[in-house]
């Protein structure tokens, strides 16, 4: 599926301290963060447009209300890190280490995770519209009370995720490890899944499937 991709300037200012600039602008724009940490941070209504988040750190950071458009995060780690109640717009997380992460209630549209390390997160409440998670893992993960509209999820480890109350029609879980998913069986109408998938969502349907038996 083909999504928009961040508008990025080719010449963006260097900085090193995200909090100096919320300080004199809680409009970030245009700005490049590489090869920092950045911690400690709670702080509401952040704007960040058109940045470049490269090899960054962030340690116990809570963004509630958050507006992200054109932002690109790549090779970062987090450790405690909450983005609530937000829009999320043309961004992406290319090779990032994003356990424990927490996405809760946001709207994301044209946003693409790429080859991260998203154990345990909690992206609980979201919507998802034209996002693609691609060779990514998010095992052990919470997707609870979504909405997948146009979603992708392409090669990516989703076992003992949880999907509760989340309607997955037009999703496709085919290419994709779902063992142990917890799902909500009233929203499992319209999934795409492969041959031993449906073994295993037989299963929480409490389906018995019994071998063929063979007469002589």
């Amino acid at each position: 599926m083909k999504i928009e991709q961040p508008k990025i300037s080719s010449t963006l200012d260097k900085e090193k301290d995200l909090e100096a600039c919320i300080i004199e602008d809680p409009y970030v724009q245009g700005k490049l963060f590489e090869d920092i940490t950045i911690s400690s941070l709670d702080i509401d209504c952040l704007h960040l447009d058109g940045c470049y988040f490269k090899n960054v750190y962030f340690e116990d950071c809570h963004f509630p209300l958050i507006d992200m458009v054109d932002v690109i995060f790549e090779n970062c780690e987090v450790n405690n890190l909450h983005f609530e109640e937000g829009a999320i717009h043309r961004t992406q997380f290319l090779h990032c280490r994003l356990t424990g992460i927490e996405i809760l209630d946001c709207t994301m549209k044209n946003v693409y995770f790429k080859e991260c390390k998203a154990t345990y997160a909690n992206l609980s409440g979201d919507k998802f519209k034209q996002t693609v998670l691609k060779n990514s893992d998010f095992s052990s993960s919470s997707f609870i009370q979504c909405e997948f509209y146009k979603t992708v999820f392409d090669n990516c480890k989703l076992s003992e995720g949880e999907f509760y109350n989340t309607a997955l029609s037009g999703v496709d879980f085919s290419t994709s490890d779902i063992e142990g998913i917890g799902v909500s069986q009233d929203k499992l109408a319209g999934v795409t899944v492969n041959e031993q998938q449906a073994m295993e969502l037989a299963k929480l349907l409490g389906i018995i499937i019994k071998p063929e038996t063979t007469y002589e």
